[in-house]
């Protein structure tokens, strides 16, 4: 935008010079016809002198449109160097706000990372429970055991039969309630993850 502002800036001189072209010439006219009248006067018998063109006529400015013209440029280019100074303190602002949450970001980083370590720790003790439990209902009668099943919430009697030992559970399965069993098996089918590596997905497979 510059640029531009700078060759209207060029072209209106180049005007400018070829307007002072045309007035000299223009002036040169003027002095030949001025020349003329004055012969024209003294050959007068009354002696009165030639009216002489109003100066504010001969003296118009004809450069008037190139000044309004330059002055507007400038006043263009006032308003733009305004504007890109705005705009740089924007892009000022735009950066320190980039910084400030690329900040918070890692902040959230660390604390995701600190919350996946502690669920993986729950997770981990959670499992050790289990097992204990596990261990606890292996040792207990398989008619006992199945009954304390029924009475246990989905979820804990399913992640206690997966870290059961195969032979137990299936001996277990058979004194609990076929519903109870079936909501079971779907518990375990979907968390199937805390299944150990040496156990089954199920009892009795």
């Amino acid at each position: 935008m510059k640029k531009m502002i700078v060759i209207i800036q060029i072209f209106v001189i180049v005007l400018f010079l070829a307007k002072i072209s045309i007035i000299g010439e223009f002036w040169q006219k003027m002095e030949n016809a001025g020349s003329y009248l004055t012969s024209l006067a003294i050959a007068q018998p009354t002696g009165k002198t030639a009216e002489q063109p109003a100066p504010k006529e001969a003296g118009a400015d004809p450069l008037q449109k190139e000044r309004d013209l330059a002055s507007a440029l400038q006043k263009r280019n006032a308003e733009l160097d305004s504007r890109e100074v705005a705009v740089k303190g924007e892009e000022q602002k735009l950066s320190a706000l980039k910084t400030e949450i690329a900040a918070k970001i890692d902040v959230l980083r660390k604390l995701e990372e600190q919350l996946t370590a502690k669920l993986e720790a729950d997770k981990v003790s959670a499992n050790k429970k289990y097992k204990d439990l596990a261990k606890v209902y292996e040792a207990t009668p398989p008619d006992k055991a199945g009954a304390m099943m029924e009475r246990m919430d989905v979820q804990t009697a399913a992640a206690i039969t997966m870290n059961m030992k195969r032979d137990k559970a299936g001996i277990m399965w058979g004194y609990i309630n076929p519903t109870k069993a079936v909501e079971i098996t779907k518990e375990i089918t979907r968390a199937g993850k805390f299944v150990p590596e040496d156990k089954p997905a199920a009892p009795g497979q």
